[in-house]
């Protein structure tokens, strides 16, 4: 993750388009540069926490879905002010992780501007949880996110990233949504993941993996990655030390309403 005293934005504008991971309609996204401290907009809606309407599979802002992997690569790059015009109701999937977003960024182009980013740092821990999962942010002078998560058919996994230490594009980025095949039927009849596959998401079953994943470990970083996307609704970079124990973007957004109202 850049780490940057001055905000930042692109150079030009790019297009990406896709099948949307949950109505399997193509859509597309307009990706184009913003002023200082204009923030991240999508289709004219401030990404922040208070705009939130639904965190069911996925955060939805107003009313486009799965914003979460587009947030999670910009925070990643450090970058603070982006307009996002969607032609859809969701953004498009592309491979399932937040790369793809990544790459596109790169190939735009990261400027710096005048103004410089207004950090949120904490004076006091902030501790929620929701039956059995659990979220923690600590006052910290830095970045770094613990995550444990446990899945039946591949277990506990836990990684521990730090801003200082570690590349978002290289370790995070890369790891795609992930979803039971025993529960795609169910899904569906919800009018969840109708455009779901293989090319686009980690397909487990109660016995494991069904396709190949990119880390052993694949399932913990995308849900860093989720976290991430949903911290940054926080709409500026936040100082903490964040642990998290099977955490989703319910918690996720409560603890980022909670960071906003101080």
């Amino acid at each position: 993750m850049a780490i940057s005293k001055f905000q930042r934005t692109i150079e030009k504008a790019f297009t990406l388009e896709g099948i949307g991971l949950h109505t399997g309609k193509k859509v597309a996204a307009t990706i184009s540069p913003a002023e200082a401290n204009a923030g991240v907009t999508i289709n004219g809606i401030l990404a922040t926490a208070r705009h939130v309407t639904a965190t069911n599979r996925a955060t939805t802002l107003g009313g486009v879905a799965l914003v979460e992997h587009l947030l999670s690569a910009a925070y990643g790059l450090g970058l603070d002010n982006l307009t996002v015009s969607i032609q859809g109701p969701e953004l498009p999937a592309l491979d399932g992780s937040s790369l793809p977003w990544v790459e596109a960024f790169e190939r735009a182009g990261v400027v710096e501007l005048s103004s410089e980013k207004a950090y949120l740092g904490l004076q006091q821990p902030i501790r929620l949880s929701a039956g059995d999962s659990s979220l923690e942010a600590l006052p910290y002078n830095g970045f770094k996110l613990d995550f444990m998560v446990k899945f039946e058919g591949v277990g506990e996994q836990f990684l521990s990233f730090d801003v200082k230490k570690q590349s978002y594009a290289s370790e995070i980025a890369p790891a795609r949504t992930f979803g039971y095949i025993e529960e795609y039927e169910e899904l569906k009849a919800q009018g969840l993941a109708l455009g779901a596959s293989a090319d686009n998401a980690l397909i487990l079953s109660r016995q494991g993996y069904r396709n190949e994943p990119r880390f052993p470990d694949e399932i913990v970083r995308h849900k860093i990655l989720d976290l991430i996307g949903d911290l940054a609704l926080l709409g500026r970079p936040l100082k903490a030390w964040i642990k998290a124990v099977r955490s989703g973007h319910q918690l996720n957004s409560e603890l980022v309403r909670r960071l906003t109202d101080g």
